[in-house]
């Protein structure tokens, strides 16, 4: 009977997981219910004048960035014949279980075959790094699957509870392990901040529950104190404290047999019937960084990738600028890391900051604001993280200057006012 219970229990949420994988492209626009959604204004943008920037934006005695950096093979990133599936394999760690227990799980993903690679193939990106921080830290291999289950691999995902990020951490999660959240920037979806926060906390719940992964994942999705006492209340009756004995919150009692069914097909996934995306184990990115303020979509440009390939690689920054002062990471693709730098450092500041700051008026609507500058809703969108249409008077909105800038000057000094 509780097979039959766990079985009718999980087939609607993974197929609904599984589902959502068809409605969102590779390339998407940030989650609905972002953070980042809203412009919040701040003292530091209060404070800037005036809020035209940049107009005359290559002075003539400065040559336009228009050619993309050679393609530089990066010496991590030669060509392998090695998998990330491989590799995986061969660092699987977590305890085996019957496959009885974990079959209904693997049911359902082997139902959708071409959705499941094409959700999995979303962490290509990540898969490298992340396997790579798991084995310097002789961790399993396993716990590189969790942001599959945790987020899809969208790094703008955001539950209704507020966890954010491929890892969903929780604001208090994620302050207590050290992810910064500010206006401009949410560690919980830096790549590599909110990975290294993640390996840290999972080690500690690990420590917590004396070396029992199925109980530090249980933790890690209902929280330390929640699965202790389910621990201490199964010892009470005389039984062993075991994952699987214990009264714990469905999400919770389906989270560590999703991620096990998920091992199994990886495993063997010719036995299930699914085809594998190839995704050879190489490093996709590398991180450089840039000190003073700059617009993501000239960073993206210089590393000769769309703004929305950058985002994915750059989740965390809320703005379509970086703050005015400070060095900020980024993430590139690795085979332009040898040039970037020093395409970057050649920039002059109006080079490096293209934007005009429009402040939204009552009667303002993105179309009128879009045609106003000569620009698109879509841009104006995907450059203040908008996840709808709907605009704040008051608020400031930054308009990306498109590839004739002049129509930006002709307009300009109209928003000044």
């Amino acid at each position: 009977m509780e097979l039959v219970r766990r079985t009718n229990r999980v087939l609607i949420p993974l197929a609904g997981m599984l589902l959502s994988a068809v409605a969102t492209h590779k390339l998407f626009l940030p989650d609905s219910n972002g953070p980042g959604n809203t412009l919040q204004l701040q003292n530091e943008m209060l404070s800037i004048t005036p809020e035209l920037c940049c107009l005359e934006l290559f002075p003539e005695d400065v040559q336009p960035i228009t050619a993309m950096p050679p393609q530089v093979v990066h010496p991590e990133a030669q060509a392998t014949s090695e998998t990330v599936w491989q590799w995986m394999r061969q660092a699987f760690a977590m305890p085996e279980v019957e496959e009885e227990i974990i079959r209904p799980y693997i049911d359902e993903y082997a139902k959708h075959p071409v959705l499941l690679a094409r959700l999995i193939q979303r962490g290509e990106p990540y898969l490298f790094h992340i396997l790579e921080r798991l084995e310097q830290h002789a961790m399993p291999a396993e716990l590189a699957l969790l942001p599959i289950i945790e987020s899809r691999f969208d790094p703008f995902a955001v539950s209704p509870a507020g966890a954010a990020g491929i890892w969903q951490f929780m604001p208090a999660t994620a302050a207590d392990n050290g992810l910064e959240q500010n206006w401009w920037y949410d560690g919980r979806r830096d790549i590599v901040a909110s990975t290294e926060a993640a390996i840290g906390y999972l080690q500690q719940l690990h420590e917590d529950f004396n070396g029992d992964w199925f109980l530090a994942l249980a933790a890690y999705n209902a929280g330390k104190a929640r699965v202790r006492r389910a621990v201490k209340r199964n010892r009470m009756s005389g039984e062993a404290g075991d994952f699987w004995q214990l009264a714990l919150p469905d999400e919770t009692r389906d989270y560590v047999p999703k991620l096990l069914a998920l091992k199994a097909i990886i495993a063997n996934p010719e036995k299930y019937g699914v085809v594998m995306p190839k995704l050879p184990a190489t490093r996709q990115f590398a991180a450089i960084e840039i000190e003073g303020q700059i617009e993501l979509r000239v960073v993206a440009r210089l590393a000769g990738v769309s703004l929305e390939e950058f985002q994915r690689l750059n989740p965390a920054y809320e703005r379509a600028l970086t703050p005015p002062q400070g060095v900020n990471r980024f993430l590139v693709p690795a085979s332009v890391e040898p040039v970037i730098g020093m395409r970057i450092a050649g920039l002059t500041r109006e080079q490096r900051v293209q934007s005009i700051r429009h402040r939204i008026r009552v009667g303002d609507n993105l179309s009128t604001i879009a045609q106003h500058y000569g620009t698109t809703v879509r841009a104006l969108r995907l450059a203040n993280r908008l996840s709808s249409n709907r605009i704040i008077a008051g608020e400031i909105l930054l308009v990306p200057a498109g590839e004739d800038g002049q129509k930006l000057a002709d307009v300009g000094q109209a928003v000044m006012m």
